[in-house]
């Protein structure tokens, strides 16, 4: 039982020693710094995901497919939220940024959802290309945030 007792305490002691080992500044080669860089140009086009139920799923499966012929560029990253509830069923949410583009609450139905998203994804299509006039010309009285 002692023995087991100093093991744990030898154990916890090499713990508290570790961080004196580690380097306090580590700098990035050129290499790394460039490759960075491209990875973050390469990634465009995104629609992101976060589905729970069948629904979700089938919502985010119609909403991509119809986003893959509207955004052919690939310019624009979306995101679809689904947060499932028992009494109002299921609430889609779909972000540019971090700005909340439609919050819909999808029907029970699941055949009437490929139509849905489709024209959801229109719709957030359309609200991203006005969102990114208003940016371009702007009003001097509102911050970017503001729109």
């Amino acid at each position: 039982m002692n023995s087991k007792h100093l093991t744990w305490v030898v154990i916890f002691l090499l713990c508290l020693d570790i961080p004196a080992f580690a380097e306090t500044h580590v700098t990035p080669s050129q290499d790394v710094t460039s490759t960075r860089l491209l990875n973050r140009a390469e990634v465009a086009g995104l629609v992101v995901g976060q589905t729970v139920t069948m629904n979700g799923r089938a919502f985010y499966d119609g909403f991509a497919s119809a986003w893959a012929e509207l955004d052919e560029a690939g310019r624009f990253n979306v995101s679809i939220l689904e947060r499932p509830t028992a009494r109002l069923g299921s609430q889609m949410f779909i972000d540019y940024g971090n700005k909340r583009m439609v919050q819909i609450a999808l029907p029970t139905n699941r055949s009437q959802i490929p139509d849905i998203s489709a024209g959801i994804a229109a719709q957030v299509y359309e609200g991203i290309l006005k969102y990114q006039v208003a940016q371009v010309l702007g009003e001097p009285d509102l911050a970017r945030d503001e729109l």
